[in-house]
């Protein structure tokens, strides 16, 4: 038994309890939902960026994906 599959058992239990949420009671999903929270914060960021200066901000952002 992996550590995650411990994490989930003792996780459930403490779910059952109402002390956890029952979505963070499975570790891969809960790592899961946090790496696409940060995704999406940056995309965010990114956004906000382009929509204030989306001339300046699109040269830069292109440059630096397609490396020109």
């Amino acid at each position: 038994m992996s550590l995650a599959d411990k994490y989930d058992v003792v996780a459930g239990k403490a779910a059952g309890f109402g002390l956890l949420k029952k979505e963070d009671a499975n570790l891969n999903g809960y790592v899961t939902g946090k790496a696409l929270d940060g995704l999406f914060l940056v995309i965010g960021e990114e956004e906000k960026k382009l929509r204030k200066d989306p001339l300046g901000t699109a040269g830069d952002l292109l440059k630096k994906v397609f490396g020109a």
